[in-house]
C-alpha cells in the first residue's frame, strides 16, 4: 500500500486540522440551520442573513497574521527575516487562508443571493472544492517535479 504523497515531505500537525475542522463548522452551520428552519417558499430571508455570519468567520480565518499581530509587529515582519515562520507554519497559514477567503465568498453569496438560490447557494462549495483539489494536485505535482 502506497502512502500518500505530502507537500514536501511535511504534515500539518494537529492544532492546525482542529483550527480549519472548527471554523468549517462555524461558517457552514449557520447557513444549514437557517435554510432548515425555512417553511415557506418566499422565508429565505433568515438563511439570506445568515450570509454575513459565513463571511466573517471566513475573513477572520483568511487574515490571521493581521489579527494575531499588532501594526508595529506586522513592520517589523516586512523588515527583517529573523520573525520568518518555518515551512510547515508558513504552508498551514496559506491553506487557511484560502479555506477563509472561499467562506468568505460562500457567505457573500449566501448574504447577496441567498433568498433566491436557496438551497443552489450550497452548489458554490462543491465548486470550491474541485478547484482546491485542482489545486492540490498541481501543487504535488511541482514538488514531485522539483524533487
Amino acid at each position: 500500500m502506497a502512502i500518500p504523497p505530502t507537500l514536501a515531505g511535511l504534515r500539518p500537525s494537529n492544532r492546525y486540522r482542529t483550527r480549519r475542522a472548527a471554523a468549517l463548522i462555524l461558517g457552514i452551520s449557520p447557513p444549514i440551520i437557517c435554510a432548515l428552519l425555512t417553511k415557506a417558499p418566499d422565508g429565505w430571508d433568515l438563511f439570506e442573513r445568515s450570509g454575513s455570519i459565513t463571511t466573517a468567520v471566513g475573513l477572520l480565518l483568511a487574515s490571521p497574521r493581521y489579527i494575531q499581530h499588532g501594526v508595529l509587529e506586522l513592520a517589523m515582519l516586512n523588515l527583517t527575516d529573523a520573525l520568518r515562520s518555518d515551512s510547515i507554519e508558513l504552508l498551514e497559514d496559506i491553506v487557511t487562508s484560502k479555506l477563509g477567503l472561499a467562506l468568505s465568498a460562500f457567505g457573500t453569496v449566501v448574504w447577496g443571493w441567498g433568498k433566491y438560490l436557496g438551497w443552489w447557494s450550497f452548489s458554490y462549495l462543491a465548486i470550491w472544492a474541485l478547484f482546491a483539489l485542482r489545486d492540490a494536485y498541481r501543487d504535488s505535482a511541482r514538488v514531485r517535479r522539483a524533487g
